[in-house]
């Protein structure tokens, strides 16, 4: 195992839970991703939306900028906005993936934010503000049949016919889609997508285009989809498609997470655990209660029932520690039987994520890296440091 990190008291103040994020790894996630971007002769873009999954973008941002980042992602104008005020450079190009909603015209001009068009309405109105208030970019999202964002067929081949008078007032800086199912060995339907998006830009002018984000870089034949830009999102704060396939063995973890612990007892073995007495315990068990739950991002999905085992643990000291039972709103239920109480006694904390709990491991049992996300929310239970701040200070 890894080591396990000293937390000091201090380090917690009154707060419940410690979270620290390291910035550096998220630099060297991203470099991993440069350099098979590199290989295929391709821009490495970046996807910081939903604050870097939970990282945080005024730390992320600046960082990656200083690396050589150009192409910035986020969801929506107001995660621009925020993005904006901490990368002023005229050189950052920040693109809106939910393209153009209503409204959002002069948020975007004034900022120097460009959407991502998602349809023929959005490319209409966005071509109108621009014959009126000069010249801007964009990018056209075409959708190869995820059915979520960008345009389709009919769509598609309208801007064919009609492109040179839909963009007249702007410049179309690239094309890109997404692909919907990419986590399995299976890959026969991005090998479809791939089809038909190429059926699209046979259509349209020429223009660079994106297509692979974070698993398909790891996953499928780079010289092949990686094309004019790759988007790696998740994979900078050490997602990947699966536990088994990082980016590279050389990826870090970004994200640490620790939840004080107390309330430790014992109970006979037959005992039912939490609500629904959903979990019996199979032996004479000692608990201990972990202060963190599903408000405060820690996925009901992880719980331990007896109809449903999932494996999910946390470390004290050297020591695993099994979760057991349904996860409540703000705790989760720990068998430290196995943890010595010496180790108990000097150690008054879990670690929930870090170098012995790995966030894939934990994305894989939730079924999803929802859970990245849900445990970088604000929340006032949080002491929340980067690591050079946590270091510098303790």
């Amino acid at each position: 195992m890894s080591f396990f990190r000293s937390i000091p008291q201090q380090a917690f103040g009154a707060k419940s839970i410690v979270r620290l994020r390291d910035i550096d790894a998220v630099v060297h996630n991203y470099k991993l991703f440069k350099a098979k971007a590199d290989a295929t002769g391709s821009i490495c873009g970046v996807v910081v939306k939903a604050d870097v999954h939970g990282l945080q973008m005024k730390d992320v941002a600046p960082a990656l900028y200083q690396e050589g980042v150009r192409h910035f992602f986020i969801e929506e104008i107001c995660e621009g906005l925020a993005l904006r005020e901490v990368l002023p450079h005229a050189d950052a190009k920040i693109y809106a993936l939910a393209g153009l909603l209503d409204g959002e015209e002069e948020y975007f001009a004034n900022s120097q934010i460009y959407p991502c068009i998602n349809c023929l309405e959005q490319l209409d109105r966005w071509n109108r503000y621009c014959a009126v208030h000069g010249r801007r970019s964009a990018a056209i999202h075409l959708d190869s049949h995820m059915n979520r964002l960008g345009l389709l067929d009919e769509e598609v081949e309208l801007l064919s016919k009609n492109f040179d008078a839909l963009t007249a007032n702007m410049d179309i800086d690239f094309y890109l889609s997404h692909f919907y199912d990419i986590k399995g060995t299976d890959h026969t339907n991005c090998y479809k997508q791939m089809d038909i998006l190429q059926g699209y830009l046979s259509k349209l002018p020429k223009r660079p285009v994106s297509f692979a984000c974070t698993d398909s870089v790891i996953l499928l034949d780079n010289a092949e989809f990686n094309m004019d830009m790759i988007r790696p999102g998740i994979g900078l704060v050490g997602g990947a498609p699966n536990a088994q396939n990082p980016v590279s063995p050389d990826a870090k973890h970004t994200i640490e997470i620790y939840a004080k612990i107390s309330q430790i007892k014992k109970v006979k073995k037959g005992e039912t655990i939490g609500y629904g007495g959903s979990y019996t315990t199979k032996r004479d068990t000692v608990l201990a209660l972990a202060h963190i739950g599903y408000k405060d991002g820690y996925l009901r999905a992880l719980s331990e029932l007896d109809t449903q085992p999932k494996g999910v643990y946390m470390y004290i000291g050297q020591y695993k520690a099994p979760l057991i039972g349904k996860i409540s709103l703000g705790a989760a239920t720990l068998d430290v039987t196995d943890v010595p109480q010496e180790i108990l006694d000097q150690f008054k904390y879990a670690e929930v994520v870090g170098p012995n709990v790995d966030i894939k491991f934990l994305a894989d049992k939730a079924g999803c890296y929802e859970i990245l996300a849900a445990l970088g929310r604000p929340n006032v239970k949080v002491a929340d440091y980067t690591l050079r701040e946590f270091e510098k200070a303790f």
